[in-house]
């Protein structure tokens, strides 16, 4: 079994989308791809996407299971990032630009 992490976009505490990694779940093999797409749109503009919401609907992993849980709350224009590892451990909180300046490795 690979690294499990998944992705969940939230608004207000409200699950709004999220997509599920089964292989290769490393904060580092998804984050620069998250943050890019991030700092290409809007809070607004993502509720508006259907596409991007129903790519992102399977939300079936229970995320207790997951090496990683990225929640990303998309109710503040900053967007606001939290991972947790395994255990409900708590390994980053902080904006779209904190998280860029940790983990983007394209830039």
């Amino acid at each position: 079994m690979g690294t499990r992490a998944k992705v969940r976009l939230e608004t207000k505490d409200e699950h709004v989308c999220s997509t599920y990694f089964h292989m290769d779940g490393h904060v580092k093999n998804w984050a620069p791809e998250l943050i890019s797409a991030l700092s290409r749109t809007t809070p607004d503009n993502i509720l508006k996407n259907r596409q991007l919401l129903k790519f992102m609907s399977n939300d079936y992993e229970r995320d207790e299971w997951m090496d990683y849980l990225c929640t990303v709350d998309i109710s503040d224009e900053h967007y606001k990032i939290t991972i947790y590892g395994y255990g409900k451990k708590m390994l980053f909180e902080g904006s779209l630009d904190e998280f860029a300046e940790k983990y983007d490795q394209i830039h």
